[in-house]
């Protein structure tokens, strides 16, 4: 089995998880490489399947059969709890683990190269200048009057839909990075990381 076929989506919640049985079910498992879905492994069946996650260092949630012996974990990145489990403790813990792999936050070089989660993006230098305004205040919102007149300190080129313009299309360009920038009704903008998949 790979490190990545017993991967759930951590913004749905742990559905598949009920407090009597304690196992994931089929219909709520995922595939793929994400760093934000969190795997749910069996302690001590899938012992095996853990020792590739945690050399991958992907998070990882183990539920602990009745009676077994739990592992000694000392990494951040996992953590367990013991079948039958209380959804609501299962949801704490796995919010908790999805908290702590959450990546670093993006940044640009020189050259208007971005950087996030180890992959690389070249950006125009119109893009560049959203980016930085927006990384200044990263998951935070900046206004359309402030980045209007920063991206145009001279007045030029001040008409409403330009703006709009330069962020529809460096929203485009960031979302394969696997970032977004979110539209705040009647107050600006921000950049996030796309958890969700909104920019899919």
């Amino acid at each position: 089995m790979s490190p990545h076929s017993l991967v759930p989506r951590p913004s749905a919640g742990p559905r598949g998880v009920t407090a009597r049985v304690g196992v994931p079910t089929a219909p709520d498992l995922r595939r793929g490489p994400r760093a934000d879905r969190i795997p749910m492994l069996r302690w001590p069946e899938q012992a095996q399947e853990l020792e590739a996650y945690r050399l991958s260092k992907v998070p990882r949630l183990l539920l602990v059969s009745p009676g077994a012996r739990p592992p000694v974990t000392v990494d951040p990145l996992e953590d367990w709890v013991r079948a039958p489990v209380d959804e609501k403790d299962l949801q704490a813990r796995w919010e908790t683990l999805r908290a702590r792999a959450l990546p670093r936050n993006p940044a640009i070089d020189a050259q208007d190269v971005l950087h996030y989660a180890g992959r690389r993006l070249p950006l125009t230098g119109a893009e560049a200048d959203v980016v930085r305004m927006l990384l200044d205040s990263y998951r935070t919102v900046v206004g359309r009057d402030e980045l209007t007149a920063k991206i145009w300190p001279d007045g030029g080129e001040t008409r409403r839909n330009a703006l709009d313009v330069r962020i529809l299309r460096t929203r485009r360009r960031l979302a394969p990075l696997g970032l977004i920038i979110k539209t705040v009704r009647s107050r600006g903008y921000l950049l996030d990381a796309d958890l969700d998949g909104e920019a899919a």
